[in-house]
């Protein structure tokens, strides 16, 4: 390898010199003395000469086979490169849909959002942009006959012209908590029922 090399340079090194150099003529007889570095030089070519300066980037150690595999896929315990499959997957007992653990299903979320954005736009119509001072009471179609009179003592009621939704409970329209403002004789725990 080193020999093609050299002798490839050489060639072009040879057809260089005689392209640049214009022919003598005949003619005239010239007396050319080279001078005596172009001389030495010529004596004592050296191709490392030329590779000295451009070439220090090479590696110069071969890469092991387990290195070329830890750059390729990585390690378990480091990095992994690997595409592994997902074990946090989990399907919702509701619709079907596969959602990741510690999260909402994205698909009976999408519901909650729809049904929420319909009472906002509902309430703005209803009761203005003014500020709220009382609770609001939202009853869907069907349901007013179910609460007494006082239930909608001092609140502001909006009534929708829809059934309410399977998965939209009562309870989560009831007060409870720390500022309930019951007596203790009519706090009691909220529990999911009717959801469905």
């Amino acid at each position: 390898m080193y020999a093609k090399l050299l002798t490839s340079f050489m060639l072009v090194r040879r057809r260089l010199q005689t392209a640049t150099t214009p022919p003598t003529p005949q003619w005239i007889p010239l007396v050319v003395q080279a001078p005596q570095q172009l001389m030495e030089k010529d004596a004592s070519f050296d191709i490392k000469s030329i590779f000295d300066g451009f070439l220090w980037g090479v590696p110069t150690c071969r890469r092991s086979a387990e290195k070329r595999m830890m750059r390729k896929y990585g390690a378990p315990n480091w990095h992994n490169k690997l595409i592994l499959p997902r074990k946090d997957i989990k399907t919702c007992g509701t619709c079907g849909h596969n959602h990741e653990a510690g999260r909402l299903c994205p698909n009976c979320y999408s519901k909650v959002k729809a049904e929420t954005s319909i009472l906002q736009e509902k309430m703005v119509q209803e009761l203005g942009l003014d500020p709220i001072d009382k609770e609001i009471a939202i009853i869907y179609q069907g349901e007013k006959n179910q609460f007494d009179d006082e239930f909608f003592k001092g609140k502001r009621v909006v009534q929708m012209e829809k059934p309410r939704p399977k998965w939209f409970s009562k309870n989560l329209l009831q007060r409870s908590g720390p500022n309930a403002n019951l007596s203790n004789s009519e706090v009691t725990t909220i529990k999911p029922h009717d959801l469905g």
